[in-house]
């Protein structure tokens, strides 16, 4: 009878100690920086990643770039403003001709001064133009003292008739707006990229903070157990030996949580580099505050009413990598046909046309008016200028290289649909697999709690044991973290699926901004073409 009532009391005993060990106990944690919100760490990244800033200048290079091509088609103009004197010694019969003229000297004096003004303009055509104005005014002591001021106006025309001739060959300028375009793309795809990369470490530190949450409540619930099975043992209701199990249960719980509060430090600075601190803002960042996305019953019936199709085809029309493929292969192909075009001989037609007139005098006024002083003309000059090297190799070596450079390209473009395809596969189904485990993972929680309730009251009713409650509760902390884990795993698969259809942001925006939402929802394939 007796033992029947000390077992009844330690039965009872028992029950108090599962009900202390229900509650859950805060976390003793130090006090930490603000908590850090994934549209903040996006923003960041944006702001401050250096590798996005390389990249931008990659886009100034190249538009300085295209701006140097341009340099060709300026107009050139020159100007030139001389004087010069000239002592020329004279025959005896010169001498005597100029002393027929009352002049008496042995040399002639000639002083010369010139103003030659013109201009040179290349259209992107080929046709190129030069006015010219070529003003002077000679003045010696024997024939020209009162001085002698000629004007002549021209410009000549240069025509290429095979070589040279039309728009597209002049095309090193095209070529490099085309090349503005695609750097303008590898930036956006860097952005995607570095965005795709922030988010991933966000997700990671949210990981690493939802484990640590889990590993110091079971940490938690171990002190309980300690204290209460200490308490059992001081009463003499159970034996002393029950001590080493719950000690080693809690060490082992203990060790967990520093492993956590590690994991979680190393993925708070993965992130710090994802948004691009500075190094004395990298040991403040703060602690994720958004939740994991649980939209996985909407995910699947996305994913399920789409085919690999439709989001390959998405990506191929978002993707900026892809894009960028493309614009460089039509780059390349406009570089043949000037290749091409130099294997032609060089004709060009020459046209020339112009006037000429003079006036007298050695004022100032004489020498600049004398562009309009009884002009004579006009002059027309016609020419064809005909040249061709015969082995010509150096164009047939420029035209197999660009032929070669258009055939990378267009490899290039391949390489970059198949490396996208795979993406798109991997990702369409990395994300599928992800929400059923996620959603098999949250089933096993659910278990799993159930189990420990049932194991607790067949303690309670004193057919069950200590270790199979401390068991059964290691099980649910195991469940706990492999649902993290599916937390986890289906965030990043949301993430890794949103940069494989290349819509994290648009491909050709000159400044781009983030959405928050991007990175919780699924990618829409666009609707298809007629």
């Amino acid at each position: 009878m007796r033992t029947l009532e000390c077992r009844s009391s330690a039965l009872a005993f028992g029950a108090a100690l599962l009900a202390c060990c229900l509650p859950a106990f805060g976390q003793s944690t130090a006090p930490s920086p603000p908590p850090l919100g994934l549209i903040e760490a996006l923003q960041s990244t944006l702001a401050n990643q250096p590798v996005l800033r390389i990249q931008q200048q990659q886009v100034v290079s190249s538009k300085a770039l295209r701006r140097q091509a341009s340099g060709p088609f300026d107009t050139v103009i020159t100007s030139t403003l001389a004087q010069t004197r000239t002592n020329n010694p004279l025959t005896i019969f010169d001498q005597e001709q100029a002393a027929l003229l009352g002049i008496v000297t042995n040399n002639q004096v000639v002083n010369l001064t010139t103003l030659d003004v013109g201009a040179t303009k290349e259209y992107r055509n080929g046709i190129s133009v030069s006015p010219n104005l070529y003003n002077t005014r000679t003045t010696d002591n024997i024939y020209d003292i009162g001085g002698v001021n000629l004007t002549t106006l021209a410009i000549q025309v240069n025509v290429p008739l095979l070589r040279g001739r039309g728009r597209s060959v002049v095309a090193a300028e095209t070529a490099a707006g085309i090349e503005v375009d695609a750097t303008l793309l590898d930036l956006n795809q860097t952005i995607s990229a570095l965005l795709s990369n922030t988010a991933s470490n966000y997700w990671n530190a949210v990981g690493a903070a939802r484990n640590l949450k889990v590993a110091q409540e079971s940490e938690n619930r171990g002190k309980v157990y300690v204290e209460n099975v200490q308490t059992l043992i001081d009463a003499g209701r159970v034996p002393e030996a029950e001590i080493h199990q719950v000690n080693a249960n809690l060490a082992t719980r203990s060790a967990a949580r520093i492993a956590a509060e590690q994991n979680l430090l190393a993925a708070r600075q993965q992130l710090a580099l994802a948004m691009g601190l500075n190094t004395d803002q990298m040991a403040g960042v703060g602690i994720p505050s958004e939740d994991f996305p649980k939209d996985d019953a909407p995910m699947l019936a996305a994913l399920n009413s789409h085919s690999i199709d439709d989001f390959y085809n998405s990506a191929l029309e978002q993707r900026a990598d892809y894009l960028a493929a493309k614009k460089r292969e039509a780059e390349e192909k406009t570089l043949v046909t000037p290749a091409r075009n130099s294997l032609l001989p060089q004709l060009s037609l020459n046209l020339s046309s112009g006037y000429s007139s003079l006036d007298e005098g050695t004022g100032v006024g004489n020498f600049f008016s004398a562009p309009g002083r009884a002009p004579r003309g006009p002059d027309v000059g016609v020419g064809l200028t005909y040249q061709f090297p015969p082995s010509n190799n150096a164009a047939y070596g420029a035209l197999m290289l660009a032929q070669s450079n258009v055939r990378q390209a267009e490899l290039r473009t391949l390489q970059s649909s198949q490396t996208i395809m795979a993406a798109v596969v991997t990702a369409v189904g990395g994300a599928r697999n992800a929400a059923l485990q996620l959603q098999r993972s949250r089933d096993a929680v659910t278990a799993s709690q159930a189990a420990l309730e049932g194991e607790r009251e067949k303690y309670r009713l004193g057919v069950g044991q200590l270790v199979d409650v401390l068991t059964m509760e290691d099980r649910l902390t195991v469940a706990q973290q492999t649902y993290v884990s599916a937390e986890l795993g289906y965030a990043l698969a949301l993430t890794q699926l949103r940069f494989a259809t290349g819509s994290i942001v648009a491909p050709d925006q000159t400044v781009q901004s983030v959405d928050r939402e991007v990175f919780f929802t699924v990618p829409v394939p666009a609707a298809k073409k007629p």
